[in-house]
């Protein structure tokens, strides 16, 4: 029995030093790349005779960070261009006039915090680091063996997500739910649930675009009801309006039924192989830096832009063939502005807001085992690069060297990719957000990608000068201002989604620590982006970027310690890592 115990308590102890790895990296990487390297304040290969003697005598590369109270230093097994490292090291700080001592993620938060804002700013993502580095520990100590995973691939890929965003300093922040409804409704423990039903008057129910009710009947085996998240219950059944509804007689509480879901890598949306769609509900919940409800007007605005876009979607189809972008040609919620104001009704709207996006077809599914770009660039429980299990295969059913077969895998990735974001930005004004989580990957028999699907429309912008607001049709004014870019916008989003957060960590994992490899990759994204200035008509943009212009990243650390909204986001200036990478 003491064995046991003492096992158990080893294995809670090795669970806790994962999750405060993981968040220091997080932390370290993001100061790196958006405050410390851009000002000259770190080394990714420092050289001082004083560091620990730990860090001196193991192999890699000596991480140095300077703070104003002292410095930090690190060891990491592998660094990239954009500063993106793995550390394998505790950090360890001297503060001047003091000696080195190892700190966990909380005080090293709070020391990089001290020089960058207000103290009561710092309060507050101190306690988001906390509460992120709380809900890692949780999911892994609930994590779902490899052997136990669904097998349908998609299904897999969406709940195999434990460590989250790789440079953001709140991966798996989820702030207004209990830690048993979190566990009851998280991808990362493999989770499945019911809907909660409410009986409703139809008059009550608002659709727009396609009609989703036989979705809904699917779902609840009936015809009179009306679904919510379990995690909005609580917040709908104390809603005045609801009450005054219910006294009435137009609505019925039921509670949870009907068929299970599966909650994927962005939580909210849920998905079921026989379904048409994916479903996508408000949550008030703050999941890293947004609460996730649907706003009344992106209810709007996401049939809208499915309706707009039908013709880029179709041109696409033909210029740019296994490139697709999935609809959301549905939306639904209840309307109560009968019985109260137009906010407290926009509350209830907000609250059942649904979405539905297009599911991928059984066909699709079965040619192309799908998975979500996230769950490739990313590592294992183990610390294992996901992506190289493929890499391995593809090598070994071609007949190439790894270096090569990477090289090969990235060519077909990244054509896919930029051919088609490329398209829509600079043919069609269309701004999509291809981040890892927003991306999709099918792949041929030999196991290279062949296909790619960017999801959710609530990132899609447009840019004026493509859609003049007579383009627009009837949206109000609000909406309206929510689908807008400039230009300048436009190209930052696009270069940061798709060259940093997607084919910059691609390109981290594919290259596993090879610094020569990650060159040739880096040269081999040089030339497709050289390739697509030729075919559209050599824009502004892209001629400055392959000349050398600098690199947009997306400033995730400073916009939630500044409690920023996403979309207001600032952008740091990288280094152009196709330059460095030419012969």
């Amino acid at each position: 029995m003491t064995l046991e115990i003492n096992l158990a308590s080893l294995h809670e102890r090795a669970l806790d030093g994962d999750a405060q790895r993981h968040a220091i990296e997080c932390l370290i990487n993001c100061y790196l790349r958006e405050y410390a390297l851009p000002r000259g304040e770190a080394s990714l290969d420092a050289k001082d005779h004083d560091l620990p003697m730990s860090l001196r005598q193991l192999a890699g590369q000596r991480v140095s960070i300077r703070l104003p109270g002292g410095r930090l230093a690190l060891l990491a097994d592998r660094t990239s261009v954009l500063g993106r490292c793995r550390f394998i090291s505790a950090p360890y700080f001297k503060g001047n006039g003091h000696g080195w001592r190892s700190l966990g993620a909380l005080e090293l938060a709070r020391l990089m915090l001290a020089p960058l804002t207000s103290a009561e700013r710092h309060g507050e993502l101190v306690q988001q680091i906390d509460n992120s580095l709380q809900i890692t520990r949780t999911f892994l100590r609930h994590a779902v063996p490899a052997n136990q995973q669904p097998d349908d691939s998609l299904l897999r890929s969406e709940q195999h997500q434990v460590w989250g965003h790789a440079l953001h300093p709140t991966p798996k922040s989820r702030e207004g739910v209990s830690i048993d409804d979190l566990l009851a409704c998280s991808p990362e423990v493999g989770a499945c649930f019911a809907l909660h039903w409410f009986r409703v008057n139809p008059a009550l129910v608002r659709h727009q675009g396609e009609d989703p009710r036989a979705t809904l009947q699917q779902l609840c085996g009936r015809d009179d009801l009306y679904p919510c998240h379990p995690w909005e219950v609580k917040r709908i059944l104390a809603d005045p309006l609801v009450k005054r509804a219910q006294a009435q007689g137009l609505m019925e509480y039921l509670g949870p039924q009907g068929l299970t879901l599966y909650p994927t890598s962005s939580v909210r949306t849920l998905y079921h192989p026989d379904l048409a769609y994916f479903l996508k509900f408000s949550v008030h919940v703050r999941l890293t830096n947004c609460v996730r409800k649907n706003a009344w007007y992106e209810l709007d605005s996401a049939v809208a832009l499915t309706r707009l876009l039908a013709p880029v979607m179709t041109e696409l189809a033909s210029a740019q063939p296994g490139f697709k972008l999935m609809p959301e040609p549905a939306a639904s919620t209840l309307d109560l502005s009968a019985l109260g104001t137009l906010d407290e009704a926009r509350e209830v709207t907000e609250c059942f807001g649904i979405l539905y996006r297009q599911n991928l077809d059984p066909a699709s599914r079965a040619a192309h085992s799908p998975q979500v770009a996230m769950a490739l660039f990313t590592w294992d429980l183990h610390g294992h690069s996901v992506c190289q299990q493929r890499v391995r295969q593809c090598a070994e059913r071609l007949g190439l060297a790894h270096a090569d077969a990477a090289l090969r895998w990235l060519d077909c990735y990244a054509g896919l990719l930029l051919g088609g974001v490329l398209h829509c930005l600079f043919r069609q004004g269309v701004v999509l957000e291809p981040h890892l989580q927003n991306t999709v990957l099918g792949f041929d028999d030999s196991g290279l990608p062949c296909r790619v699907w960017i999801r959710d429309l609530e990132g899609t912008k447009l840019v004026a000068e493509h859609w003049p607001p007579a383009r627009l049709g009837q949206l109000d004014k609000r909406t309206r201002a929510s689908l807008y870019y400039s230009p300048d916008k436009a190209w930052k989003r696009v270069a940061y989604c798709t060259l940093v957060n997607n084919l910059g960590e691609a390109i981290f994992h594919l290259a596993d620590g090879s610094a020569a490899l990650e060159k040739r990759l880096w040269a081999q994204v040089g030339q497709l982006l050289e390739l697509q200035r030729e075919m559209l008509g050599d824009p502004v943009e892209l001629r400055e970027f392959c000349a050398g212009a600098t690199l947009p990243s997306k400033e995730n650390f400073m916009t939630r310690l500044l409690q920023r909204a996403d979309r207001e986001a600032g952008y740091t200036a990288l280094p152009n890592p196709i330059i460095g990478a030419r012969p």
